[in-house]
């Protein structure tokens, strides 16, 4: 992953913006009007009565109105809060503010978001009406709190997310974005200072989540062009260099037209320029960089630009919901490219391949603390596995524990082997299966320990051939390491441990345990679409476990106010 740049510190941004929009004796709206617009715009004459009709809206005893559709919306209390910081004075009934507020909303397409989900149609329309006819009290108070409440919600939606990330993710447990930065008081401040500000304010402070904003434009630029709107056609046979075909200029044009290759020609000839464009393609959308069109590359290049649309916008949801700073040093594991990365002050200091859980035995999203490291493990076996999986063999053979080099256990007690196992279900099985340490143990040599309540960890693999795959999602859940002893070296070497004590360790074949005297945040995160090699292009990964379509489908859904 690309490096990411943590937020400046809150207190400093609070201070700084707090300074510029706080003034005594005014209401905070009139102050940052005041000398800016001096002409008489249409809402001049209703601005006062407006002011009166607001401070009886927001009395406690009346909060909802003569509108019914308000009546106890929940928004309407933070409202209240803001409106009276405000002294109750209308932040929009100003023409130059109102076209800031609707330029806003319009915007929030270049994040990804949806202009209608804060009526932008519906507050242009009748922002329009009101510059051609007398608008009455009534009606300027509604369109004032529409104004507010679509801006309201625009300011949360980018600064934390339209989607809870707890109903895609359930195990979700990252910090949320600090709370001061969208108080009442901010929010205050950002409706009657420079909205054109506010996008660079809230947005993620990460430049691959800029990086995502760019490609955003980029694709939308792109939708339009013919070239995008038919599919390229695999013709049955995978096409190597040299070879020529009719869809081989379809190809050179779409690839062309990102502005990220160049051709000499555009003919039907597959050339040394496509053989190398094709090798750079496959890396950035997760396939083997062969250099060759086979139907899993053809495939690919005919996702359309709706298709890699939503991917962008998926994955800027998910910057969104991160903290507002992340720790000075931190392991991350991208689950949906197979990769952990150590990072140290933003930079990747360490990077290996993982094998992570199949989809219906998927790796939970969340962060922990690795405490320990611990080196010929034992491993527990999980009692889903243990019934579902080893009593059918245990049935079929008695010696199957012995031949696994594993024991059972009733609690902490060791149990004799019995000499069958046909009396016993999954209801009904009274043990626990422990495989013992050993080179063909299914943790390997080492695990590392983050400890959480769902009994995920990273750890060793004999089953090393796995690591070939492209795709590599394989486990019951935890994180498998290509090379775990060369990661576990990593992290001790830090606190004086060599690859001569490792190595001892392991000749001895005695579980071992080593505490790390530093903790280490461990985050687990799952980004389909992000910058990874530093070369500013964005990498494409396939949506293992269906996460992208929950999360699209909840981007598009409207709005509950």
């Amino acid at each position: 992953m690309k490096r990411y740049i943590p937020i400046l510190p809150v207190f400093i941004f609070l201070i700084l913006v707090v300074s510029s929009c706080s003034k005594e004796g005014k209401g905070e709206a009139e102050q940052a009007i005041e000398g800016n617009i001096s002409k008489v715009d249409a809402f001049d004459s209703i601005r006062d009565s407006v002011h009166k009709e607001l401070s009886i809206f927001f009395d406690v005893d009346t909060v909802g109105y003569k509108d019914d559709t308000a009546k106890n919306s929940s928004w309407l209390f933070d409202l209240n809060k803001i409106y009276k910081r405000n002294e109750y004075q209308p932040f929009w009934l100003y023409q130059e503010r109102i076209e800031k507020a609707l330029m806003l909303l319009h915007n929030a397409h270049s994040d990804g978001l949806n202009p209608e989900d804060y009526s932008y149609s519906d507050l242009k329309e009748k922002y329009a009406e009101y510059l051609n006819r007398n608008i009455t009290t009534d009606e300027a108070l509604r369109f004032e709190l529409n104004i507010t409440r679509a801006t309201y919600f625009y300011i949360k939606h980018l600064y934390k997310g339209k989607v809870d990330p707890r109903t895609i993710f359930p195990n979700w447990n990252y910090k949320e974005p600090a709370s001061e930065i969208i108080s009442d008081s901010m929010l205050v401040c950002y409706f009657t200072s420079n909205l054109d500000s506010l996008p660079s304010i809230l947005r993620p402070k990460y430049e691959i989540y800029e990086a995502l904003r760019e490609t955003l434009k980029q694709v939308d630029s792109l939708g339009g062009q013919a070239i995008y709107q038919e599919k390229i056609p695999y013709t049955g046979r995978t096409l190597v260099k040299g070879d020529t075909s009719y869809t081989i200029r379809s190809i050179k044009q779409r690839l062309q037209s990102t502005s990220e290759y160049n051709f000499d020609s555009l003919n039907n000839i597959f050339d040394e320029q496509l053989y190398e464009s094709i090798k750079i393609f496959q890396i950035h959308v997760g396939v083997t960089p062969s250099g060759k069109l086979d139907k899993k590359t053809i495939d690919k290049l005919n996702f359309t630009a709706a298709e890699v649309r939503a991917a962008i916008r998926v994955n800027m949801e998910r910057f969104r919901w991160l903290p507002s700073d992340l720790p000075h040093e931190f392991i991350l594991v991208n689950i949906a490219d197979y990769t952990l990365r150590h990072f140290v002050e933003k930079n990747v200091v360490y990077e290996e391949s993982v094998i992570v859980g199949r989809e219906y035995t998927s790796t939970p999203v969340f962060e922990a603390m690795m405490t320990y490291i611990e080196f010929n493990p034992y491993w527990t076996v999980p009692r889903s596995i243990a019934v579902n999986e080893m009593l059918p063999a245990l049935k079929r053979n008695p010696d199957y524990l012995r031949s696994h080099n594993m024991n059972l256990f009733r609690g902490n007690t060791q149990a004799a082997i019995p000499n069958s196992f046909s009396s016993y279900t999954a209801d009904n099985f009274p043990f626990t299966i422990r495989e013992n340490p050993g080179p063909k143990n299914s943790l390997g040599q080492v695990k590392l320990m983050f400890p959480n309540p769902y009994s995920i960890y990273l750890h060793d693999t004999p089953g090393k051939y796995l690591f070939q795959q492209d795709e590599r999602s394989f486990s019951y859940g935890c994180i498998r390491l290509k090379d775990p002893l060369k990661f576990a070296l990593h992290i001790l070497s830090r606190q004086g441990i060599t690859q001569a004590q490792i190595d001892k360790i392991i000749r001895d074949k005695k579980n071992y345990v080593i505490t790390l005297k530093e903790k280490m945040p461990v985050m687990l995160t799952y980004f389909t679409c992000y910058s990874k090699k530093g070369d500013g292009h964005l990498y494409f990964f396939k949506d293992i476990y269906g996460k992208d379509k929950m999360i699209i489908e909840a981007l598009n859904a409207a709005v509950k106010l």
